[in-house]
């Protein structure tokens, strides 16, 4: 009994010293996204263009649960977008949008609540990298590994605004923390739990979709022929198969014209079987993070031939490889790249970083300290020298004319951010009864995904101009000073706000955290003449869903 009692306080002790160490790190990683969380602009002065576009689905999702089930669902999301026009839900995967909405019913619809959710995911992804760089490496190095993803650039610039890529990843991260739980010992949860994490990356971005390659090679190398026989293995391929089915329904309704319009880009059309197109990745790898991590990863591949001790188990190696080089390829095949597309496959990279660094240094006593100073210096490098943009003017417009427009009307909008201004009318206005009207929808067509990635220009005369905003009920109209300001129906656009018909209100300036600062003026107008009540919104042709409004 006392020999019991002392194995038992032995294992007690030793459980609770090293839940109290993870504590620890977790503290660590947490206060990184806690500390970029209130260093970032965040009232709604949003520069890239999709961020308030993600932020505005998840107002959407709120608007729509609050409205269920007195509303159709379809006919509810028509009824959105003609008010506030920047909606692009099912456009992309619905899963962040769900999250999203359940932080503004906490914290009400903001940038803030939009950020917050973003960070929680940042925060969720390093303590992922930890829990599955612990399969291999002590705490310190773990921390090494989490603190180096952290500070790859591209990674740190887009978790800090509200985007897919760092939820989805934190999903994908996950998996592959689970997966190789399961490999290591067999417990079936773990695997079914990596498979719903898998899916759920690819509900929150579909191009995650690719990490079912990887697992399913690591599984096939795990069991054989085997695999066909595995009771545990066969579920969770049917459990991941029933999971995708929606994602799959969802994405040839309505996904497939993004990947259509992107591939329709400009330059999107070079083959991509050309070098150029192969080696687009590896190129930019150093920017995606860091030249250091990129050659601490480089000297281990190039080390493990002559070193032993690098090396990792087989099962683990084939499904680190796989991850790299299945995703490397995968990105590689769509026509249009961009560094953050790439950011999936960089766990593997910071990884190799830190074994390098601790495996070659095995018998030095330090060596923990080397791996954190390295990764802690990234990281800090990273911080100190990137900007996270932001552009002032939109919000101050937006609040500016909701004090002006009278009830049940629309407010006309043309400018660079767009969805930066739709999502303030309805995040920080306070006037659920006014509606936007995008200018660009009656100014240009066949816009191909962003005005500038092409359209075409609409011959419009500014008497046309005016009456089109009358019959839109359009009291007040925003306009930015040079943005497209040589186009004729632009010009046209200039002239009948400066007609009698129109008087200058205010003029808001545009400043940026970056450039010059000063970038343009918001000048809001009002239509001399009063317009009834009631919105009205122009017809709209939605390619993404094949019809108009």
């Amino acid at each position: 009994m006392t020999v019991g009692r002392g194995v038992f306080r032995s294992n007690w002790e030793g459980w609770r010293s090293a839940a109290f160490d993870n504590r620890i790190y977790i503290f660590v990683l947490l206060a990184i996204p806690v500390g970029m969380y209130f260093g970032l602009p965040k009232r709604g002065d949003i520069d890239w263009p999709d961020a308030p576009r993600h932020a505005l689905n998840g107002a959407f999702v709120l608007d729509l649960i609050e409205q269920f089930p007195w509303r159709h669902p379809i006919e509810f999301a028509y009824d959105y977008y003609r008010q506030w026009p920047a909606l692009t839900i099912l456009f992309y995967p619905p899963l962040f949008y769900a999250v999203l909405a359940a932080v503004y019913a906490v914290f009400g619809v903001s940038e803030a609540s939009a950020l917050l959710t973003e960070l929680a995911f940042l925060f969720l992804l390093a303590w992922g990298a930890f829990r599955l760089s612990r399969h291999w490496l002590d705490p310190p190095p773990a921390l090494a590994v989490a603190l180096l993803l952290l500070g790859a650039p591209e990674l740190a610039f887009w978790g800090r605004q509200i985007m897919l890529d760092v939820p989805a990843y934190a999903f994908l991260v996950w998996a592959a923390e689970l997966l190789v739980r399961h490999l290591k010992s067999g417990q079936k949860w773990a695997l079914y739990a990596a498979v719903i994490c898998a899916m759920a990356a690819a509900y929150t971005k579909y191009n995650a979709i690719f990490f079912v390659g990887p697992i399913a090679i690591s599984l096939l190398y795990a069991y054989g022929w085997r695999i066909f026989r595995q009771r545990t293995v066969l579920q969770a391929a049917a459990l991941g198969g029933l999971l995708l089915l929606p994602l799959v329904g969802i994405f040839f309704a309505f996904g497939s014209y993004n990947l259509g319009q992107a591939a329709a880009l400009p330059g999107a059309e070079a083959s991509r079987w050309s070098i150029a197109q192969l080696t687009y990745y590896a190129r930019i790898m150093p920017s995606v993070i860091s030249w250091p991590t990129l050659g601490l990863a480089c000297l281990y591949v190039l080390a493990l031939p002559f070193a032993p001790a690098l090396r990792l188990p087989r099962a683990d190696a084939i499904f680190l490889c796989s991850w790299l080089l299945v995703g490397y390829a995968f990105y590689s095949m769509i026509a249009v790249k961009e560094p953050r597309h790439i950011l999936f496959i960089t766990y593997p990279l910071a990884l190799a970083a830190v074994l390098v660094i601790d495996r070659t240094l095995a018998k030095v006593s330090f060596r923990y300290g080397i791996s954190l100073a390295f990764a802690a210096a990234i990281l800090a490098m990273t911080l100190t020298t990137e900007t996270v943009p932001s552009v002032a003017g939109m919000l101050g417009a937006a609040e500016a004319v909701a004090q002006l427009a009278p009830p049940d009307t629309n407010v006309a909008f043309w400018g660079s951010r767009d969805g930066t201004f739709v999502y303030a009318m309805r995040a920080y206005s306070g006037r659920r009864d006014l509606g936007v009207v995008r200018l660009d929808k009656i100014l240009l067509s066949d816009v191909a995904v962003y005005v500038e990635h092409g359209f075409k220009e609409n011959i419009i005369s500014p008497d046309e101009m005016t009456d089109t905003l009358r019959n839109l009920h359009v009291q007040y109209v925003v306009f930015q000073t040079r943005y497209y300001d040589d186009l004729a129906s632009v010009k046209a656009l200039e002239e009948a706000l400066g007609s009698d018909k129109f008087s200058e209100v205010e003029r808001i300036p545009m400043t940026a955290n970056y450039g010059k600062g000063y970038m343009a003026d918001l000048v809001i107008y009002r239509m001399k003449e009063e317009v009834p009540r009631g919105r009205v919104a122009p017809e709209m042709q939605i390619k993404l869903l094949g019809r108009s409004l």
